[in-house]
């Protein structure tokens, strides 16, 4: 019975991994940045393909790889990524940019020297699983602005951080200026006046090791979020 029970639990296993690695023939897998999870959710609802999607933090998705997870297609910000996305992978082009924005529910205009002055608590994704964490502590430090440990509040990514907003848990954070309109409305968020010269583009990345078929499916997908986006982009056969 114990030998039994060991063979259906190693086959559950391969399973999963296989699940996660390999796609059917009309199927994409796909790893997906967070902060463009509902975006792209909604763009491919009359897609001909199944897409499926796991979103997390960049920073996430790429550890996932270097763990042995080989999804389709990556979707993420491009920002100090591993040198191990690029050893499993082929930069398919850009799709989008992205900044970021300070802002609060504060009465009146606010910059970061205010509230850290002031000691109070911001929130900011988490630097060690989302690019969005990452340019907001180089912000934080750039403006000299050392905010101690329990006036930062840090949220796994770009998502968590807006649903922190919406649960009324912030008044002030540094979010990606395409999340802005995602705050409800009742909290009277602001955006600050004070500007950042940071820039995220979100980048395309194709499994190496799949067959030209299945590449030339995936390039189709990306070319029509390429058009949705309305950008005119390059394809990967411009570059």
């Amino acid at each position: 019975m114990y030998k039994s029970f060991k063979l259906i639990f190693l086959l559950n296993i391969c399973f999963v991994l296989f699940s996660c690695n390999e796609s059917n023939e009309n199927e994409i897998n796909m790893y997906l940045a967070a902060s463009l999870s509902n975006k792209i959710e909604n763009s491919i609802e009359n897609y001909n393909y199944v897409v499926n999607i796991d979103s997390s933090g960049s920073y996430d998705l790429v550890n996932k790889i270097i763990l042995g997870a080989k999804p389709d297609l990556v979707l993420a910000a491009n920002y100090k990524l591993s040198d191990s996305l690029n050893t499993f992978y082929e930069y398919y082009g850009d799709y989008s940019q992205n900044k970021i924005i300070l802002v609060h529910n504060y009465d009146k205009d606010i910059n970061l020297n205010d509230i850290c002055m002031n000691n109070y608590e911001i929130g900011i994704a988490d630097p060690k699983r989302a690019p969005l964490g990452m340019i907001s502590s180089e912000i934080l430090k750039e403006n000299k602005c050392s905010v101690n440990d329990y006036n930062l509040v840090i949220s796994s990514n770009a998502a968590s951080l807006i649903n922190m907003i919406n649960l009324d848990y912030l008044d002030f954070a540094l979010i990606y200026e395409s999340d802005f309109l995602k705050i409800n409305d009742k909290y009277n968020f602001s955006h600050s006046k004070q500007a950042f010269d940071k820039v995220l583009i979100y980048s395309f990345y194709v499994n190496s090791l799949l067959d030209s078929k299945k590449k030339e499916d995936i390039n189709l997908f990306i070319n029509y979020l390429k058009s949705q986006e309305n950008i005119s982009l390059p394809t990967k056969s411009e570059q």
